[in-house]
């Protein structure tokens, strides 16, 4: 993390609330990433012993695009969080 990605007016100064501001944008990015992530599981699990097969067959496209898009996000932020740390 360097100042000039927290220096939101870039004015070469870091105030606390810009600096706060980053953290909360840190905190709401990995909250979203394990939402994605329970959302998964939780879907994964209502398929496998909830929902009628039957019904599943007529989902199965809308599905195909839930699982992609959620699996981008925890692929997404599990990537970059892991290439900023090697910054």
């Amino acid at each position: 993390m360097t100042n000039n990605e927290i220096d939101s007016n870039a004015d070469g100064k870091v105030t606390k609330q810009e600096e706060t501001r980053y953290e909360q944008k840190a905190v709401n990015r990995r909250r979203m990433a394990w939402v994605a992530l329970i959302a998964l599981v939780a879907s994964g699990f209502s398929m496998m012993f909830l929902i009628p097969e039957t019904r599943l067959k007529m989902l199965d496209g809308l599905l195909e695009i839930y699982w992609i898009a959620l699996g981008s996000i925890v692929g997404a932020y599990v990537g970059i969080s892991t290439w900023m740390t090697k910054k």
